[in-house]
């Protein structure tokens, strides 16, 4: 029950995050939406344990995300990066917050 319910929240912020996203390229509102952009979703549950010496973990080998958009939640511990100007650049977790990463396909 938790998980549908949290999946109907995800859709409605999909479709919102479609239309923004359509406008902001200039194109109509309802752009996305009509090529089918947003016609698949995928819930991905990555759970890191806190590590007694994380001064000895590797993280994540570098990649891009194939989808259109990863929106991720993170916890307070951090870790998350993004390259930005040949540059590895540490995302700050902000409680609460949601991490919206354009996708390759959306590139």
């Amino acid at each position: 029950d938790v998980v549908s319910k949290y999946m109907e929240h995800i859709s409605k912020l999909r479709e919102k995050l479609s239309e923004l996203f359509s406008e902001a390229l200039g194109l109509r509102r309802d752009y996305l939406s009509s090529i089918e952009f947003r016609e698949s979703e995928t819930i991905l549950g990555n759970y890191y344990p806190p590590c007694p010496e994380p001064e000895l973990t590797i993280g994540s080998t570098k990649h891009s995300d194939p989808s259109s958009l990863t929106i991720v939640l993170q916890d307070s511990i951090g870790g998350l990066q993004v390259l930005h100007q040949d540059q590895w650049v540490d995302i700050t977790p902000i409680h609460g917050a949601l991490v919206v990463n354009i996708g390759d396909f959306m590139q």
